[in-house]
């Protein structure tokens, strides 16, 4: 089986218990349930034959937890990157309420569904602004790690690992819509030819029947 690139959503926090839209750095830190998802998570991958050097991680408090509990079952040390932390919340960061989560949500099927990439919240971002700041790093991960063999495990977030799927043309926009990523869940991507498939999505194990 060739070498592949396991997105691997954080534990659960205290903001995710809230419903708080929590996207800034550093953010939260795990609670105690998610220390418990980040164990099983990494037992998980532990045990599935895959080989990495190294557990990544964005630079959110949550994710360098997650990875760190995570690298502790499989025996790696970590490293946190740029530009994999979450899809900005902008004016809506923080807030609880109906409005700041369908507002949230909406940005996302602009994105998705409707195809509009240069929609953003206020003082948020675009998918166009996402996919610049993701995707280098995905070929940087491809070229340096996959390409030799070298499976990568890179903990980061619910929305942008999602946009990441999408803009590897792993998956389909509805589909990535659609099925949203639970606390510690794995989105797997493997390279196909010059672009990807999509191997796993969160319970869907095995490749998904888009």
């Amino acid at each position: 089986m060739s070498a592949r690139l396991h997105l691997v959503r954080h534990g659960q926090t205290p903001s995710n218990v809230a419903g708080a839209l929590d996207t800034a750095l550093p953010g939260a830190p795990l609670t105690e349930l998610g220390r418990e998802q980040a164990t099983l998570v990494g037992q998980e991958l532990a045990g599935s034959g895959i080989s990495p050097t190294v557990v990544m991680s964005s630079e959110a408090a949550r994710a360098r937890e997650t990875a760190g509990l995570v690298a502790t079952e499989m025996g790696l040390p970590t490293q946190a990157v740029p530009g994999v932390y979450e899809v900005q919340a902008g004016r809506y960061e923080m807030q609880t309420g109906v409005e700041a989560m369908l507002a949230y949500n909406r940005l996302m099927r602009d994105w998705l569904e409707a195809g509009d990439l240069t929609a953003s919240l206020p003082d948020g971002e675009s998918a166009l602004d996402v996919q610049d700041r993701t995707m280098p790093l995905v070929a940087e991960l491809r070229e340096s790690y996959l390409d030799n063999g070298i499976d990568v495990v890179l903990v980061v977030h619910g929305a942008v690992m999602r946009m990441m799927a999408v803009f590897a043309g792993a998956a389909p926009s509805q589909w990535a819509l659609d099925n949203h990523i639970a606390n510690c869940g794995v989105i797997e991507l493997a390279p196909d030819g010059g672009g990807w498939s999509c191997e796993r999505w969160g319970d869907h194990l095995g490749r998904p029947a888009f």
